[in-house]
């Protein structure tokens, strides 16, 4: 029998350093509804990315952070 060899000419496949190199800030792109007194807010603002992932990580610090008897406790770093 005669084996057929494929023609290879370097496109297509896994190689290595092929593709888009990945980035260390990392980001997402996500859709919302919001309300429109939370739209007149956004609205107001130069970068409304930076103040929504401003807000969510504050909220989410304060919802980590604990009081017991007047001390603040919080379980894990906040940025």
């Amino acid at each position: 029998m005669d084996e057929i060899k494929e023609k290879k000419n370097g496109h297509g496949g896994r190689r290595a350093g092929a593709g888009r190199p990945k980035t260390v800030d990392a980001r997402n792109r996500i859709g919302l509804f919001v309300p429109d007194d939370v739209m007149e807010i956004l609205s107001k603002q130069p970068n409304r990315s930076a103040y929504i992932v401003k807000a969510i990580r504050e909220y989410d610090r304060k919802q980590r952070t604990h009081t017991i008897l007047g001390i603040e406790i919080s379980y894990t770093k906040g940025k």
